[in-house]
């Protein structure tokens, strides 16, 4: 039988706490694949759980981590001062966020902020629980803020609810959000959600800073009963990401991105694998925001 999920998390957060950070724990976790962990994603409209795979964690540049699972994003921000998490993941990713973490030398109890990219349940399932056990702030853009306190999706998203969350600190676009000498600077890039955030994470590695942006172009929704992006939305998130030049990109689904680089990222290699080519960041704003357009005048076309 499987463990309740909230006693299964105080099983491995204690252990974490107890064996320090060089260890690494058992690779058979309570909730691996399989059993009633996937009996909960079957019911949920047949939906059945592939992106939630253990994914090997990595450096992604600096004090910046990988530490997600195969398709869905989580990003550790270390400092001497404790870390932040960036987005949390659903709840088979109890068995891959922190064993990462513990794997790259870290310790879940020194998470001291926990942002999210949007209140989409594929991103922040566990986030509350998450936050009871390390105690620390959760942060988000203030327009995600309804979503996160009422356990609600207000968005498009085929979803059964989340726990509610404590929300420790309402932020806004342009907000820094500092600790140990790192400062993060939030992006409010609505459209797939109302209060989806960007992050731009700035890292030092071999003499030089980086530009890491967690987030990207907003996945405007067209022509949905329950959320239709506004347009004037999703223009100014784009006309905010055309002011930013960064080196690498972290999305939330970030299978394809990894495909064939994964062995090179966990060996460290550089130059990054994940760096951008010249003119690669302004095109893939330049495509999102042309088929977003391609899909209003559909739109448009099949109201007349």
């Amino acid at each position: 039988m499987h463990k309740p999920l909230l006693l299964t998390f105080v099983i491995v957060f204690a252990s974490i706490a107890a064996i320090g950070s060089a260890q690494v724990p058992a690779a058979s976790d309570p909730l691996s694949i399989g059993g009633k962990d996937a009996e909960w994603f079957a019911g949920q409209g047949g939906r059945v759980d592939t992106d939630s795979e253990p994914q090997a964690p990595f450096k992604i540049m600096g004090n910046v981590y990988y530490v997600g699972a195969n398709n869905i994003s989580s990003i550790l921000v270390t400092t001497p001062q404790g870390h932040i998490l960036l987005d949390t993941g659903t709840k088979k990713m109890t068995s891959v966020i922190f064993p990462n973490i513990v794997k790259l030398g870290f310790k879940p109890a020194d998470i001291k902020i926990i942002m999210i990219s949007h209140a989409h349940y594929d991103h922040m399932e566990t986030l509350e629980t998450i936050r009871r056990i390390t105690g620390a702030t959760v942060a988000a853009l203030e327009a995600e803020v309804p979503s996160l306190v009422s356990g609600k999706d207000l968005s498009q998203n085929e979803t059964w609810g989340h726990e509610p969350v404590q929300v420790g600190r309402i932020l806004r676009s342009g907000d820094d959000v500092t600790l140990g000498g790192t400062t993060i600077k939030v992006i409010w890039t609505g459209g797939h959600t109302p209060g989806t955030a960007s992050y731009v994470i700035p890292a030092q590695e071999g003499g030089r800073t980086y530009q890491i942006v967690f987030g990207g172009p907003p996945g405007p929704i067209t022509g949905n009963p329950r959320y239709d992006t506004r347009p004037e939305d999703a223009f100014t998130s784009y006309k905010m990401l055309r002011t930013l030049n960064p080196d690498i990109v972290i999305g939330g689904h970030p299978l394809n991105a990894f495909k064939g680089k994964l062995d090179a990222l966990v060996a460290n290699t550089r130059p990054s694998p994940l760096a951008l080519a010249p003119g690669q960041w302004v095109k893939m704003i330049d495509d999102s925001e042309a088929g977003y357009k391609k899909r209003l005048s559909a739109v448009a076309a099949a109201t007349r």
